[in-house]
């Protein structure tokens, strides 16, 4: 069992594949993206999805072909951009929303969320579940309320993005991050468990504790990263 009363999780690579994303919200992102377009362009715009396309800079908004290249592009190289985060969270929640989607994590998460949400006290494996993700915050608690055995997001305490809290990489980020935990929170205090060194190497610097995640299909880590921190295969021994 861990000792750190708060825990931050990552969610590719971390709770669950990174083939979810990559093979699965993707996709259905880029299938779903020109109809949603040609309502944009049409002459009765539907007004919920207005302000995400108006999110875009103005000289791609120039006409359909142009946006959706725009679009088409950034989500095929995986760019960390605010305004396809928000889209992209827009369109998955349709699919979230009429079952097309469900978000498979990782048996030992399940049980991992179970203890520590579930547990009645802090002595009995209760811990304070945060989620730090780059997919927007709206994407986070879809994922967590649509997931294979259910709506996890009730045991959820809050969820970060790079809006919110800046680029994950940047130390900077977990010290606001734990700010706004509580003030009176200790650093040390905060577990934050992710797929990512850079991410663990800053999360560090902030005074975090900070475990690697290593799960099939993750990116191979080196002997100097596993000689330099904590790497875990599942939340088993956490619990």
């Amino acid at each position: 069992m861990i000792s750190q009363k708060y825990v931050v999780l990552d969610i590719e690579g971390t709770v669950c594949a990174i083939s979810f994303v990559k093979d699965i919200l993707f996709p259905y992102f880029l299938e779903a993206l020109p109809s949603k377009l040609n309502h944009h362009f049409s002459s009765c715009p539907p007004p919920d999805l207005q302000p995400y396309i108006d999110a875009f800079p103005p000289t791609v908004r120039t006409s359909y072909d142009c946006l959706y290249a725009y679009i088409r592009d950034l989500t095929i190289a995986d760019k960390k951009v605010s305004e396809l985060k928000a889209l992209q969270g827009y369109v998955w929640r349709k699919g979230y929303e009429t079952g097309e989607l469900q978000a498979p994590l990782f048996p030992d998460v399940y049980k991992a969320f179970d203890v520590w949400t579930g547990a009645s006290s802090f002595e009995e494996g209760k811990r304070n579940v945060y989620i730090y993700s780059s997919g927007s915050v709206d994407a986070q608690i879809l994922l967590f309320a649509h997931t294979e055995q259910g709506d996890l997001t009730g045991g959820i305490q809050g969820y970060f993005d790079t809006v919110s809290a800046g680029l994950k990489t940047d130390a900077a980020s977990y010290i606001k991050i734990a700010e706004q935990i509580g003030n009176d929170v200790d650093p040390s205090e905060i577990l934050f468990l992710s797929d990512n060194v850079k991410e663990i190497t800053a999360a560090k610097e902030a005074g975090w504790e900070a475990y690697i995640v290593e799960r099939p299909g993750n990116a191979p880590l080196s002997e100097e990263d596993r000689t330099a921190h904590e790497v875990i295969q599942n939340f088993e021994s956490l619990i």
